[in-house]
């Protein structure tokens, strides 16, 4: 799914005070984590241009976790370990790290001289069961060496309690950190292990209903959305190894495993003559580890002539879901090396300086097949002949590369008077990737994603070894005028040019190589005084030769049939932002108002189905899939002495389903409260509620509506998707020392 909340309250700036210039982004702490479809994953904040569709860009101790296969929330969930998290803003981001979007530096909590700890205990009326402590200190006898150890253990079954896995999401992170300090310089060493068996893009947050053509959904056979199963609990699977073609066979509620280990090492030295400078290494190491996605691939109302059986032997007629499952065999070693350095050359400049050295060894395998299943509560599988999965690899990915490349940063600031502020950056990487893979050459008679492809049989597979060179560039810009007083004119943007990672030629189809282009303008104006503070901001913003592995689905002689398909297009969105947060006493309201506009951009697409079909689609001028053009957020809080009440409703207008804009979701309200009573001085009973006005309805992209071309076909359409998480209660008890 494409990310398009466009320009939230994270890269809002203000001015501190009236007297000085001193002016800063923001830290957008506003419920960062609050997401109504996972109750672990950040919340999805990321102003718009095509990424993975993991959420918001999580850094652990200033430095990127994964630079391939592990996406961020398979290590990380915040919690007592980790310091306060604050987000980077968005000019920040381009220039140091090259990531465009919402970026949360996430710290790890070191030893100080006072022994401390935090302790949580957690659970939920789904029967979460979590575990969250830390604790630092001094350690004893040896003069300035401090110590910190975490863990945090998650267990949910989530609302739908599946019966072939007891939890959902599960999660285990360990870390262990060993300090030294010196008057002027410090030294730390982190080591953290993470064990994650979320599913993040599995079947289990589907549901299916009935789509009415007008925006809304109707249940479909009874089914609960957030409260039934949609998954078989009968999940034994067999499927074609892709590496070297043999059968293998394992469930899928156990498949789904990753394993990390990463080891930071910093050292800081406050320089005599004013340099702060630092050297950072980060070593990462994946070990061989499972993926497992399972993809909707349509519902089709078939006849007892096609071909399926119910587990009895008997034919099979009616509803039937189509499950595509791709298995992903991972595994990934990252060596990071992060030399900066900071000077202030009196109060009116400020320059920022970094060369990082990246290598990255990334393995993916990924061996596909379908499945079937009856389309209700707690489904029963569904046979082809006497086959329980078929359609070995014909969705099949591979890729096997090296990635080397050596940015270098600056960041420079300067207040000429005490009225202007200039930020300037500008960022170079140079790089050399080394991919191979199975994707099909022109006029290429091999490479074609046929029953039974794998990499060792040379009448099926080519491999091919791809050697990219490039230069990435990112230009940044920022200037805050003080009109009057505490009224500010603030415009900035940033231009930057990517190279396509290793992960874009996993396909049977190759993009194009030409670098993806983003580009974002904006300007407007800031007002705060003590009790309040305001933001509007007019922006632009644009990408071009963004490609994305995506999988197509249409109906074969009443049989839907689904294949990958390395999708090549632009983006572009015009938006309004009205940014206000009010604090009188002990109340905060916060409101953030949003209207953009985002449009594809060079979106033409010709594809090949087992028929010999080819359909021609170009959605070209269509709304981006799955975003609101008006969003609204209301978050107020107030606090007491031992008492703080908070609450948060975000609004999300009309949502297209499809890329041809023909279905879409009408609008929605995601809301959320909670209270934090403080029991006693050290010890803190949280009550979170998820779903406050208990919205029920599906949310998102469908990509098996992307085919269909005739509106009418959409009345009255059995689908699936994914949903609102129902309403649910969160305890959390934490106590400190």
């Amino acid at each position: 799914m494409i990310l398009f909340p466009l320009l939230m309250a994270g890269t809002v700036l203000c001015a501190r005070t009236a007297d000085t210039l001193a002016v800063a982004e923001k830290k957008s702490e506003r419920n960062m984590m609050l997401n109504a479809e996972s109750a672990t994953a950040p919340r999805e904040i990321n102003i718009g241009l095509p990424e993975g569709g993991s959420g918001a860009i999580v850094y652990v101790d200033g430095l990127k976790h994964g630079h391939g296969l592990p996406w961020s929330r398979f290590h990380w969930a915040g919690g007592n370990s980790y310091e306060p998290q604050g987000s980077i803003s968005l000019m920040e981001a381009v220039i140091t790290s090259g990531e465009i979007g919402v970026l949360v530096d996430s710290r790890t909590k070191l030893g100080t001289d006072r022994t401390q700890g935090t302790f949580t205990l957690g659970s939920s009326t789904n029967g979460m069961i979590r575990f969250d402590g830390a604790v630092s200190g001094a350690v004893k006898g040896a003069k300035g060496w401090y110590f910190a150890l975490g863990a945090y253990v998650n267990n949910d079954p989530t609302s739908v309690n599946a019966p072939n896995r007891p939890f959902v999401e599960q999660k285990q992170i360990y870390n262990l950190a060993l300090s030294k300090r010196w008057d002027s310089t410090t030294f730390d060493a982190i080591y953290r292990f993470s064990m994650c068996g979320d599913n993040v893009e599995g079947g289990y947050g589907f549901a299916p209903f009935v789509y009415n053509g007008d925006g809304t959904i109707s249940a479909y056979n009874g089914f609960r959305l957030g409260r039934d199963c949609y998954v078989t609990a009968d999940d034994a699977v067999r499927y074609m190894d892709i590496r070297d073609g043999s059968m293998k066979t394992g469930n899928l509620g156990n498949m789904d495993r990753r394993y990390i280990h990463d080891l930071t090492f910093k050292a800081h030295h406050k320089h005599h003559s004013g340099w702060s400078l630092g050297a950072d290494l980060h070593l990462l190491y994946m070990q061989p580890s499972q993926y497992v996605k399972m993809t909707l691939a349509g519902i089709d109302n078939v006849t007892a002539d096609k071909g399926f059986f119910n587990p009895d032997g008997t034919p099979f007629t009616g509803y039937m879901q189509n499950r595509l499952v791709t298995v992903e065999d991972q595994e990934e070693l990252d060596v990071n090396l992060l030399l900066s350095a900071e000077r202030r050359f009196n109060s009116r400049h400020k320059l920022r300086l970094g060369m990082e050295l990246v290598y990255s060894k990334q393995d993916n395998y990924a061996s596909t097949f379908y499945y079937a299943h009856t389309v209700e509560a707690n489904p029963s599988r569904i046979l082809k002949g006497q086959q329980s999965t078929w359609g070995m690899n014909t969705s099949g990915l591979y890729y096997d590369a090296y990635r080397c490349y050596a940015p270098i940063y600056a960041i420079y600031e300067a207040n000429p008077t005490d009225r202007l502020l200039l930020r300037t950056g500008a960022r170079v990487r140079p790089l050399y990737q080394s991919v191979w893979t199975a994707a099909r050459l022109d006029g290429e008679d091999k490479n074609i994603r046929v029953d039974g492809f794998n990499l060792a049989d040379s009448d099926l597979c080519e491999r091919h070894n791809l050697s990219i060179p490039a230069v990435d560039y990112a230009f940044s810009e920022h200037i805050n005028f003080r009109l009057v007083d505490r009224l500010f004119f603030m415009a900035e943007g940033f231009y930057s040019m990517t190279t396509k990672s290793a992960s874009y030629y996993k396909n049977a189809t190759i993009p194009s190589t030409r670098p993806i282009g983003n580009a974002l303008g904006r300007g407007g104006f800031t007002y705060d005084n003590r009790w309040m503070d305001v933001t509007a901001l007019v922006s632009y913003i644009t990408s071009w030769n963004n490609a994305k592995v995506m999988t197509v689905t249409k109906q074969i002689g009443g049989v839907s049939e689904t294949i990958p398909w390395t999708a090549q297009y632009g983006i572009g969105t015009l938006g309004f932002t009205l940014d206000g947060n009010l604090h009188l006493g002990g109340f905060n309201l916060h409101l953030l108002g949003t209207w953009q506009d985002p449009r594809y951009k060079n979106y033409r697409n010709e594809f090949v189905f087992s028929d010999g079909t080819a359909e021609v689609i170009d959605y070209t001028g269509n709304h981006v899939t799955g975003i609101s053009q008006l969003m609204l957020e209301i978050d107020p809080s107030y606090s007491w002495e031992k008492v703080k009440v908070w609450a948060s409703a975000r609004y999300y207008s009309r949502q297209y389903v499809s890329r041809t804009n023909l279905a879409y979701f009408a609008g929605h309200w995601e809301t959320f409260a909670g209270v934090d009573w403080k029991l006693l001085d050290q010890l803190k009973l949280s009550v979170n509620f998820v779903n406050v006005l208990f919205q029920n309805g599906s949310k998102g992209s469908i990509d098996v509506a992307d085919t269909i071309t005739d509106a009418s076909l959409l009345q009255n359409y059995v689908m699936s998707g994914s949903y609102i998480r129902p309403f649910t209660v969160d305890f959390l008890l934490t106590y400190t020392f």
